[in-house]
């Protein structure tokens, strides 16, 4: 690269003093650098490009003779023109000796292509024949191909593209083993694809049975082409629900409301989507009808409520929000209020009626009373039914406090107004509160006072036929009182009851000593000798526990021990006996019980 001029300039002044003698101050003074030939001359340079540098520097020695820097330029040029020139002369020596090889090569290059030529020519017919079986073996290469996409191609039930590959097989080989074959399958797939797309026609044109008829052809023919097996289980999802829609429809015209219901939601299990304004509208009818004709029924359950309540939410869903349905809407709206409160008063009812209640469940039962009444408070019948529950409560609270007079008095209260109320457990309870009430006065010597309450719980006994031990026990308590006012005679009739009621002969067979005591007793009965009677049945009725089946039974903590005992077939006063445990109403925990009773 050349040097700038300044920069030269300044080191040929520093170093060649001649020069600056020569040059002189109007040489010192020159700036080249702001000459635009200079600047060629330098792009020149740095292109390599020495001609023009020459003719460019000529031009800048006539402009500017004797520059330190222009001479200093053209020593440098010279030097490059010189070793330029050098390697022109190299170079053109140097092609001299390549035509020389040339021309020796070229000999050597047309020997060599007569001895190719020459082998080429014998080879000829052999590599021919090489050929030949090459492209024999691509072609069936190419058509082993092509047969495998078009088995693809079948077995995706694709038939068309399948039948132009076979097309283009055809052209390269028509004697192609595998092509019969394969002819024959895009044949019959292409038979079945116009089945079907007849049978989607069909579909469209609403003719479902004649598309079925065609599916299920398909599906005998060739199992799980396509999507025919859905198809057909559309067609028959929806010939079910024209079916399901058309009893719906009838049921309607008769006012069969279960059918009508019943129907419509099988449709609507097949078709959660259905939206058919007369369906809904019938449906709507349907639901509200069986809710009324369920609130009707003096002997709804609580399972027959929440099926209501279930039918009442849906008829709320479809209920239009127009003029026209304003009617049913108010009767809905009413049925749901009186569904409310019948689903009170059915659970208030049966949880009086169970046989495992609590001070606690009957509680819970008064407050849904309450509640029931309080929805309709104009209801009498309502109202009554929350006086006897309160009265119930009251009397329950009263029996597990062994406050028998009270308990008596509120349960006859119950009792005049409903004989069996709460499914008989206020009777049950009534009968327990008189025969503890009787042997309670018995205790204290008030024998009349104890036959007048045994006597009652006798009547409420002769009620219970199932229970033997309810009204066996009774009696025979009937007799110990009657004895204790010398009223021997009707003690003994009260003996003789209570064992002929129990068929106690038949019992004793195994028992030989008690039944000659037995037969004792009837002895002095026969000669009405009483006294003597009632000594030999009392001795009798000592050890005629004998006549008792008694088993081990689980009782839950809490359980009143009178709906226990009466529910196995056996008295408070025989578990208390049996179990020797103290006077209660009530377990306190859970556990085992001997259960005695009298079977038949």
């Amino acid at each position: 690269m050349p040097p700038s001029s300044k920069s030269e300039y300044k080191k040929h002044k520093d170093s060649d003093p001649g020069v600056n003698e020569r040059t002189g101050r109007i040489a010192n003074s020159i700036d080249l650098s702001s000459d635009p030939d200079y600047t060629k001359l330098l792009e020149h340079y740095q292109h390599a490009e020495f001609t023009e540098c020459k003719e460019e520097l000529a031009k800048l020695e006539k402009r500017y003779p004797e520059h330190p820097g222009l001479l200093k330029f053209k020593d440098d040029l010279q030097m490059k023109l010189s070793l330029k020139n050098i390697a022109i002369s190299i170079e053109e020596e140097e092609k001299r000796k390549k035509k020389k090889v040339i021309l020796n090569s070229s000999v050597f290059v047309v020997i060599g292509v007569l001895i190719v030529m020459i082998i080429f020519f014998f080879s000829y017919y052999f590599l021919n024949d090489n050929v030949t079986a090459k492209q024999l073996e691509d072609e069936t290469a190419l058509l082993t191909s092509l047969s495998y996409q078009t088995e693809q191609l079948l077995l995706a039930g694709q038939p068309q593209p399948a039948a132009k590959i076979i097309e283009r097989m055809t052209t390269i080989n028509s004697e192609f083993e595998n092509l019969p074959e394969l002819i024959s399958r895009t044949d019959d797939l292409l038979r079945l694809e116009a089945n079907y797309q007849t049978a989607l026609n069909l579909i469209t044109e609403n003719k479902n049975n004649e598309a079925l008829v065609i599916l299920n052809e398909i599906e005998v023919e060739k199992p799980n082409f396509w999507d025919v097996s859905q198809q057909i289980v559309s067609i028959e999802t929806s010939l079910q629900i024209a079916e399901y829609m058309e009893e719906g429809n009838a049921a309607y015209q008769v006012e069969e409301w279960d059918q009508v219901i019943s129907a419509y939601e099988n449709a609507l299990i097949l078709d959660p989507e259905l939206d058919d304004p007369l369906m809904n509208e019938q449906l709507l009818r349907g639901y509200l009808n069986v809710i009324i004709s369920m609130l009707e029924n003096e002997n709804t359950s609580i399972e027959d409520i929440e099926n209501a309540e279930t039918y009442y939410r849906k008829a709320v869903a479809i209920a239009p929000q127009s003029k026209a349905f304003a009617n049913e809407r108010g009767n809905l709206q009413k049925a749901s209020s009186n569904l409310i409160e019948l689903k009170f008063t059915q659970i208030a009812k049966a949880s009086l009626g169970d046989k495992n209640q609590t001070a606690t469940s009957i509680a819970k039962a008064v407050s849904y009373m309450r509640k029931a009444a309080n929805i309709q408070p104009e209801d009498t019948i309502l109202n009554l039914d929350l006086k006897k529950a309160e009265y119930y409560q009251i009397a329950f609270k009263n029996f597990i406090e062994m406050n028998w007079e009270q308990s008596i008095t509120n349960l006859n209260q119950i009792s005049s107004m409903d004989s069996n109320y709460a499914n008989g457990n206020a009777n049950l309870l009534l009968f327990e509160a008189y025969y503890a009430l009787g042997k309670q006065y018995y205790s204290v010597g008030l024998y009349l006072d104890a036959i007048n309450k045994l006597e009652q719980a006798e009547i409420l006994a002769w009620n219970d036929s199932d229970n033997l031990i309810k009204l066996f026990q009774v009696q025979v308590f009937l007799g110990d009182t009657i004895g204790k006012l010398n009223d021997y005679k009707n003690a003994v009739s009260y003996y003789k009851y209570a064992l002929n009621a129990i068929q106690v002969n038949k019992k004793l067979t195994n028992f030989p000593a008690i039944a000659t005591k037995l037969a004792e007793a009837d002895v002095f009965t026969a000669y009405e000798n009483y006294e003597e009677a009632f000594n030999a049945f009392q001795e009798v009725l000592k050890g005629i526990d004998v006549v008792y089946s008694t088993s081990e039974i689980e009782i839950s903590d809490g359980t009143c021990l009178a709906f226990f005992a009466n529910e196995n077939l056996s008295t408070v006063d025989a578990v208390l006996d049996a179990n020797d445990l103290p006077i209660s109403m009530t377990i306190t925990y859970g556990r085992k019980l001997k259960v005695p009773i009298i079977e038949k």
